[in-house]
């Protein structure tokens, strides 16, 4: 292996570093999955290091399948380190070892975010607590953050006391949890907090694993939990071989419990750690690193790096302020068209990132109007749609006939008489006699279901219970297409898409989910002959959105900031560049929350390969009630972070010249309309502040409504009225007293 003539002198340091902690700060396009891949042969083939010895930690499975093969070219199959993959599946590979040991089965099932709400509003119902009142989705979240932390329900009753915390949360943070044990389930959040606890409270069974895995390598370090930190630093205790990899810069998941300090401070918990920064960027051109770096200088609290490339210069990037978002949608629509003209560019060049998923709905319409097809990474998962659900909700309770939220969503699907007083009864005769739902079914008539009900009941089971026992001898596919024929569920469905077009789409998900199961389980596994229905029904819970994402599908991209962290486009569009919505709004009262969000510009800068366009509008529709009672158009002001990007990387273009009035309503053209005729000219006059010029255009700054810009100016002497656009609003002043301060 030749690390010198395959890597730059600073990967060279970062994959030949031998024994003990080491920080690798691996800025945007640096080449850090080269330089793990190349780090895990160099331990195996130079150092002698067993792979038996390795575990490898990525964030998505993508990433994790990445390394693998990268590994296989380089040392062959038999080399391979057997532990490379996400958190989570690494997670549950051992909790299925462990289980006993931890005190649960190991056939549990893994709740989703979907499973986590419905048995979180079930729990609700239990404890007469009104969801209307207090949202399911609160309760989950703060649940979900409790457990990032590492705090379980007793100690959760202990530490929060207002009272939404106190009498809702707490009361349902323990029901749910004792209504995960019934169902034999763990949620996403279990899978790496009973693993972080289970090695405090477990020596054995840490040491056990302390011992199997002497080098650990964490990609992305900068994005993780306090679970996740717990669960890495605990393992690396002992050999303390852990090297973590990651860009303090792209922290960007704070909001979902990510603590950037846990990469600030690594070199806190290991004094002894070597640094190496990766800096140089093989992605983009050069003028695009500069409008990085100056970008993210402006953040206090990082470790400090500054990207460069040997990369050609590139183009400006160009900066379009629109007269509105469907103007700005307009716009890129057409340019996209027109770049495909001149230079051949094909359809999966061009990424269109935003800030929140709302945002796509215009962008939508108008690729739509176009004629560009395109593709969302991260609109309703395939495992999230009802026809999928159902089915899986089947196989689900095949192999753990204890979960109740999908026996609940299969027992009368198809409708077959079942309805919620006699599942209730089957429900409670599973819990009287200590037996699962599938068993309960077949002794429905018992339970006090009675007629067609309890014969339907009982048939349902007993086929379930015949099938079951057949899973070691029939792969997954099997198992479901014997469930789709005796069940009825693909017929009922085909006979209602005659005559419902989105039943046909429903049909083609449940073909397209027959066609993963063939994949996945009837292909050798770990030396059996045939896949495991329970591998599949835990990687299916695993799985994540860009995963699942075709990058070779030639169709325009759209997707959020956040989703697009850890890509690169070609061309890259970044859209909504507005105060109030990137940054959000709320980010404004925090300068850590506005640090975030400076970051997550920055990755959005850094996905670009080529040729990146920023667009904000001048006016921008909302679709909220309240807002429409207002006329339904928010004024903005162009995001503050346009302006760290230094002027002579920019150049600069405004499509208000060219705008058609078809796009505002009547009402909006004669209420806010900014331009008139003859309103141009600037005018001199008196005023609280003293004698200043006024014109259409001028930045001005006001003590209650802040920083605004003049885009009408009107009548003369004292009667001087100036429209200002602020952040979030329009006002009309009479600008003789007005205290306006000229910027």
């Amino acid at each position: 292996m030749n690390l010198a003539g395959e890597l730059n002198p600073a990967q060279v340091k970062a994959a030949s570093y031998a024994d003990g902690p080491l920080l690798v700060l691996a800025g945007a396009g640096s080449g850090k999955t080269r330089v793990l891949t190349y780090r895990i042969a160099y331990l195996v083939e130079q150092l002698g290091i067993d792979p038996y010895h390795i575990l490898a930690v990525t964030f998505t499975n993508k990433a994790a399948a990445e390394m693998k093969d990268r590994i296989d070219r380089m040392l062959g199959q038999g080399d391979v380190p057997q532990w490379v993959g996400t958190f989570h599946t690494l997670s549950t590979r051992i909790l299925r070892r462990e289980a006993e040991i931890l005190g649960f089965r190991r056939d549990f099932a893994i709740y989703d975010r979907e499973d986590q709400l419905a048995l979180i509003r079930r729990v609700m119902k239990d404890l007469g607590i009104s969801d209307k009142r207090y949202a399911p989705k609160a309760v989950r979240s703060h649940i979900s953050g409790a457990k990032d932390q590492l705090i379980s329900a007793s100690e959760y009753r202990e530490l929060y006391k207002d009272h939404f915390e106190q009498q809702v949360v707490s009361r349902v943070y323990e029901a749910y949890q004792r209504a995960l044990e019934d169902c034999n389930a763990l949620d996403f959040d279990d899978l790496i907090m009973r693993l972080a606890v289970g090695y405090a409270t477990h020596p054995d069974l840490l040491s056990r694993y302390q011992e199997r895995f002497q080098y650990i390598l964490v990609d992305e370090y900068q994005d993780t939990n306090r679970a996740q930190y717990e669960w890495i630093n605990r393992l690396a205790q002992k050999y303390r071989n852990l090297c973590v990899v990651g860009d303090d810069d792209q922290s960007i998941y704070a909001w979902r419990g990510a603590d950037i300090r846990n990469i600030l401070e690594f070199e806190k918990d290991y004094p002894e750690a070597r640094v190496v920064r990766l800096e140089q960027n093989y992605r983009s051109t050069g003028l695009i690193l500069k409008a990085g770096n100056a970008v993210i200088r402006n953040n206090a609290g990082r470790k400090g790096k500054e990207l460069w490339t040997d990369n050609p210069s590139g183009e400006k990037i160009g900066l379009v302020e629109t007269l509105d978002d469907r103007d700005e949608s307009r716009w890129i629509s057409r340019k996209i068209q027109e770049m495909r003209n001149e230079t051949g560019r094909v359809l999966r060049d061009f990424t269109l990132l935003y800030r929140t998923n709302a945002q796509s709905r215009t962008l939508e319409e108008e690729l739509r109007r176009a004629g560009l097809p395109y593709v969302i990474v991260g609109g309703v998962r395939f495992y999230e749609r009802k026809e999928v659900k159902d089915v899986l909700a089947y196989l689900k309770i095949l192999v753990n006939g204890r979960d109740v939220i999908s026996f609940r969503r299969m027992v009368n699907t198809p409708a077959r008489g079942l309805g919620a007083v006699s599942v209730g009864r089957i429900e409670q005769l599973a819990v009287e006699r200590r037996i699962d739902y599938v068993e309960a079914l077949f002794h429905a008539g018992e339970a006090g279901v009675s007629g067609k009900a309890a014969r339907a009941a009982a048939d349902l089971g007993e086929f379930l219970l015949r099938l079951r026992s057949r899973l070691s001898e029939i792969s997954g596919a099997e198992a479901a297409r014997c469930l789709l024929e005796k069940t009825g569920y693909l017929r009922a469905l085909e006979m209602e898409a005659v005559e419902n077009v989105e039943a046909e789409v429903g049909v083609q998900n449940v073909n397209e989910l027959m066609a993963a199961l063939e994949e996945a389980t009837e292909r050798p596994e770990e030396g059996q002959a045939i896949a495991g229905l329970d591998s599949f029904l835990e990687e299916v819970a695993l799985v994540t959105d860009v995963d699942r994402w075709d990058e070779s599908a030639d169709c325009v991209t759209l997707m959020t900031l956040h989703n697009a962290k850890g890509l690169e486009f070609p061309i890259v569009f970044i859209t909504g560049m507005e105060e109030g919505l990137f940054p959000l709004s709320r980010s404004m009262d925090s300068l850590a929350d506005l640090e975030e969000e400076r970051r997550l510009f920055y990755v959005g800068i850094t996905r670009t390969q080529k040729q990146l366009f920023i667009t904000c509008a001048n006016l921008r529709r909302t679709r909220s009630n309240m807002q429409r009672m207002y006329g339904g158009t928010t004024a903005s002001l162009k995001s503050r972070f346009i302006d760290e990007i230094p002027d002579e990387l920019i150049a600069r273009e405004s499509t208000s010249r060219h705008y058609s009035q078809s796009s505002w309503s009547t009402e909006e053209k004669a209420s806010e309309s900014p331009f008139e005729d003859g309103a141009t000219s600037s005018r001199i006059v008196q005023t609280p502040m003293g004698r200043v010029r006024i014109s259409q255009g001028q930045d001005v700054k006001h003590p209650v409504w802040g920083k605004g810009r003049i885009i009408q100016v009107a009548g003369s002497g004292d009667d001087l009225r100036a429209t200002i656009r602020f952040s979030g609003t329009i006002k009309k002043v009479i600008v003789k007293y007005a205290a306006l301060e000229m910027i």
